[in-house]
């Protein structure tokens, strides 16, 4: 078995806004440093998502020193990479409530403005307690869907885009962290392993949904690649890449060795 690797870091600042490619990071238990700290919610406080506004998908989003660069359609903005003060609203993502600061009026505006319709712009503290499902352990989460971190191996990408007629991007799966080496689909069942020093734990499976079906450049929506993954389920659910959880707590960087310390014996097996 060929040797794997850490090829690709994502973070994703702004929940269901354009990803940041970083060479190194800082590994936390609510996810990556400057991951879905942020997230964007409509005048019910609810959270919003590409899977109802693809518009989210022209939204592009750089780190500099202290602020996130926000650029859409020529025009820019900037927030800072957090707020310890402001208005506390209760928010929820897939039903899953947590305290929230609320930003600034002015970046309320502008995405409003590009949007459509009133939204509200909110920062997740890392005192937030927003807990992941109590069988995949007792830690917590940022704005992700439901788990603090992403994996997938370019293999599993290799293998599904050798069935589809016109091959994707690792983008279009929106993952955290992305290894070369090793076999298609494995990371399915792995159940501890290390990225560099790091010790990480897998959960489970990751669900995919629509938002997988839009192309990140046009923002058209096609049927792949849930039609072909929809031959391949698992536990009767549609899944690509493995929900993991942080052990410990250093730096990630592209070129660590990973390596598998355990196998479970099927992917949805439990902690």
């Amino acid at each position: 078995m060929t040797k794997r690797y850490l090829s690709d870091i994502y973070v994703y600042p702004v929940k269901s806004l354009g990803g940041v490619w970083l060479n190194n990071a800082k590994v936390m238990e609510k996810g990556l440093e400057h991951d879905r700290r942020w997230m964007l919610v409509d005048e019910n406080n609810t959270f919003m998502t590409i899977r109802k506004y693809s518009e989210f998908l022209f939204f592009k989003v750089e780190i500099g020193e202290e602020t996130y660069n926000i650029s859409y359609r020529g025009e820019a903005m900037t927030i800072p990479h957090k707020i310890q003060e402001g208005e506390r609203i209760h928010t929820s993502v897939w039903g899953s409530e947590v305290e929230a600061i609320a930003g600034e009026r002015n970046w309320d505006d502008w995405f409003s403005d590009r949007l459509g319709v009133r939204c509200r712009l909110v920062h997740m503290p890392e005192a937030a307690d927003r807990r992941i499902k109590s069988q995949w352990g007792d830690g917590t989460v940022s704005f992700a869907d439901g788990y603090p971190y992403l994996i997938v191996g370019k293999a599993s990408l290799n293998d599904l885009n050798s069935r589809l007629e016109v091959p994707l991007e690792m983008e279009r799966f929106r993952p955290n962290l992305v290894f070369e080496g090793g076999e298609p689909f494995e990371e399915f069942r792995w159940s501890n392993f290390f990225i560099g020093s790091n010790r990480f734990q897998g959960l489970k499976p990751c669900e995919r949904c629509v938002v997988t079906t839009y192309d990140p450049v046009t923002g058209d929506k096609g049927r792949e690649p849930l039609l072909t993954l929809s031959r391949q389920k698992i536990n009767e659910k549609i899944v690509f890449g493995q929900h993991v959880s942080a052990v410990d707590k250093e730096t990630v960087s592209v070129g660590d060795e990973v390596v598998v310390g355990q196998y479970k014996d099927s992917p949805y097996d439990p902690l």
